[in-house]
């Protein structure tokens, strides 16, 4: 699913490499175009939250008067943030949308070649599983300890004392499950260069993690390194890209995992750092603005919680996702630093008594809910909304309007008919077969 939504942050970030023909600066420029798309929200957010804040001692006073019955809280509450046009959902477009963006963002990593490198799916599928097949035959050779001996030998040294390569590999294929024609395939590639099981058994060069899975997106990482060691491996077109394409960032390799042994520690620690800033900001900005900070400390602890989470996250995947939220908690940073200096608390409240004067008064889809959950309990009662239809405070759409004079002539119908019990037994039948044919 995630790939799907993933093409179109692609075709972006093609856009970005060809333009700089760096990965790491493309996935600057990438994160920059995305939060220009959404400043539009995050203003509109920032209203919100003002207007929010300012209806707070409203929202007290409710609490307060409906402490025992929270129907009548939620309603009233609804009611309150309906009238001064406040969605209190607004926030989670925001949210959702980050969450599809990252996770858009971590697919475009694991596999440049599909989203970058224009080649055909074929070539890159191929390459993909040449280097799986490899590594697989690698660890079985790496793996196959004879007895008396402390250590695997590599092919080389087995070659060197006379092993047949076709019947090791042949007796390896009960797990491996190659076709004959793919033995050979392997069997050729290893021929001309015995040392490639010792090249593949290195964590350095090829990292375990990313082949875990098999023939997945992540494999293509794995391609790219081996493309640029050992380009006769794979079709001209594909070792031309892994030659040319530039996954770096600062002279880090975007495709390597972070580790405390390495100096790839530093991206998840200026992530977390990074995030931090971004929330202990917010918070200040928030309390400036005058928010109530008091209501909901628990989120406020998931707020400070999150950066740890991400931290750890980090070291499950590429170097290319943790430099993303740097890049993205730095510009938002950016972006609250900037939004803030303009939105004083003076400027607005220019805008919401502005906005205030214009507002339009068309009830939210909660307070039709709630309209209609009204409707259902009149009903229950034996009263119907229906005889408020002219009413100023019932707002209806023209579609709403004509379901509702609809109902009302079925209503009136349907007395007709209890009216007429008496009536003959044959007409009262024609009328129900002319109901069924023509419906109500």
């Amino acid at each position: 699913m995630f790939r799907i939504i993933a093409i179109p942050f692609g075709w972006i970030m093609k856009g970005c490499y060809i333009l700089v023909k760096n990965y790491g600066v493309a996935l600057f420029l990438f994160t920059l175009i995305i939060k220009l798309i959404m400043l539009p929200s995050a203003l509109k957010q920032q209203k919100s939250t003002a207007k929010t804040a300012r209806l707070q001692p409203k929202l007290e006073q409710i609490k307060k008067k409906y402490a025992n019955n929270r129907d009548k809280l939620n309603e009233a509450t609804m009611e309150l943030y309906n009238q001064e046009g406040i969605s209190p959902t607004s926030g989670c477009l925001s949210l959702v949308l980050t969450y599809i963006i990252l996770f858009a963002v971590i697919e475009v990593v694991y596999a440049p070649m599909t989203f970058i490198s224009g080649l055909p799916t074929d070539k890159i599928e191929q390459a993909s599983q040449t280097v799986v097949d490899l590594y697989k035959v690698s660890q079985k050779i790496a793996g196959d300890v004879a007895e008396g001996e402390t250590s695997a030998l590599t092919l080389s040294e087995r070659l060197e004392n006379g092993t047949n390569l076709r019947e090791l590999l042949e007796g390896y294929n009960a797990d491996l499950k190659f076709t004959d024609e793919r033995l050979e395939e392997i069997a050729t590639i290893f021929e001309s260069d015995p040392s490639l099981d010792e090249y593949f058994n290195d964590g350095k060069k090829v990292s375990t993690r990313l082949l875990a899975g098999g023939t997945t997106a992540r494999a293509q990482l794995i391609v790219l390194s081996v493309g640029d060691d050992h380009p006769e491996l794979f079709d001209p077109e594909v070792a031309d890209f892994c030659r040319d394409f530039d996954y770096s960032f600062l002279g880090f390799y975007l495709g390597e995992y972070p580790s405390w042994k390495t100096v790839y520690i530093l991206i998840p620690i200026i992530s977390l750092v990074s995030q931090l800033m971004l929330t202990i900001l917010s918070q200040f900005f928030m309390k400036r603005n005058g928010q109530n900070m008091s209501a909901g400390k628990g989120m406020m602890g998931m707020l400070y919680a999150m950066p740890i989470i991400s931290f750890l996250i980090a070291f499950s995947f590429p170097a290319g996702i943790g430099i993303y939220w740097i890049f993205s908690s730095v510009l938002s940073l950016v972006q609250t630093v900037a939004v803030n200096l303009y939105f004083t608390p003076a400027r607005l409240d220019k805008i919401l008594a502005k906005e205030s004067k214009k507002k339009s008064r068309r009830p939210s889809l909660y307070q039709m809910a709630l309209e209609q959950q009204k409707a259902q309990q009149a009903a229950a009662n034996g009263q119907s909304l229906l005889d408020d239809l002219d009413s100023p405070e019932v707002k209806l759409s023209k579609s709403e309007r004509k379901e509702v004079e609809r109902q009302k002539i079925n209503e009136a119908r349907k007395k007709l008919v209890e009216d007429d019990e008496d009536e003959d037994p044959r007409v009262l039948e024609a009328r129900k077969r002319m109901a069924e044919k023509y419906g109500d």
